[in-house]
């Protein structure tokens, strides 16, 4: 099962946010780990593999300024969990979501915890699916679509030759969502898919913005915004390998560090 749960925070005081939040909400996902099923947290720590899930920075906040986030008591904000392995996704239903404290620490400010959904009537970056599903639905699909339509909510930014790029390449797309797909996916696609992204996989369009992610010393430029990519002289099943991986990207993200809060994708 694959699994995208949104939980909601009230601030509980008043302060600052400096830098990004991605390694605050990756700092509380293992701490809960380790309250609930410290097994899991190690599970989930260790190893150098492609890791089974996701996550994002506080969302829903005001848009810094001068680097910096003004946060109110009441202020609403938001962040998301995903995970893409089915014992994973049960547990965390099971024991992660229900025995979240009434109250966390995030970003060295207090919390309340609202509630949470994993149901996307309720929030648009909340979900649930089935990978063999969706692997089914979009491979045996006689029309799929030539174009893919695409939203990066959190700053997305891939490995390049010479450090970091900010800027979503279709081969460089397809290549990070395939490495998830390929360790993680029921059924295997053919390893051939970013080569030929990068010469039938056109941007048509686009409108992103680079923002830095900020973490202490360390900071990541990334884009957000908007794409859409046109197959040009693609296959039926050559569409349907692109769309299946455009989807899956709700629940892996792309790029670089999507457990720590970069790389949020959306199929439109």
């Amino acid at each position: 099962m694959l699994l995208a749960a949104v939980v909601r925070l009230e601030a509980l005081e008043e302060g600052y946010i400096e830098g990004g939040t991605g390694r605050d909400v990756h700092g509380l996902w293992f701490h809960q780990w380790k309250a609930v099923a410290p097994a899991w947290a190690e599970r989930l720590h260790g190893g150098s593999g492609v890791k089974p899930f996701t996550l994002s920075p506080l969302l829903g906040l005001p848009r810094p300024r001068k680097g910096k986030q003004k946060v109110s008591p009441v202020d609403a904000a938001w962040f998301r969990v995903s995970t893409l392995q089915g014992e994973l996704s049960r547990r965390l239903q099971e024991d992660w979501l229900p025995r979240l404290p009434d109250e966390i620490s995030l970003a060295g400010l207090r919390w309340r915890v609202v509630g949470y959904t994993t149901s996307a009537e309720e929030h648009p970056w909340a979900g649930q699916g089935d990978a063999q599903v969706l692997a089914d639905t979009c491979l045996l699909d006689r029309s799929p679509p030539e174009s893919l339509r695409l939203q990066f909510l959190t700053p997305t930014t891939f490995h390049g030759s010479g450090g970091h790029l900010p800027f979503p390449l279709p081969d460089a797309l397809v290549r990070s969502w395939l490495r998830r797909w390929q360790a993680l996916g029921p059924v295997r696609l053919p390893d051939s898919l970013p080569e030929l992204a990068r010469e039938r996989l056109l941007i048509s369009s686009y409108r992103l913005v680079t923002v830095p992610a900020r973490e202490g010393r360390r900071m990541t430029i990334g884009c957000v915004g908007r794409m859409t990519l046109r197959g040009v002289r693609l296959r039926p099943g050559e569409r349907a390998a692109f769309h299946l991986l455009a989807a899956y990207a709700f629940y892996a993200g792309s790029g670089h560090r999507t457990t720590q809060g970069l790389g949020m994708t959306r199929l439109s």
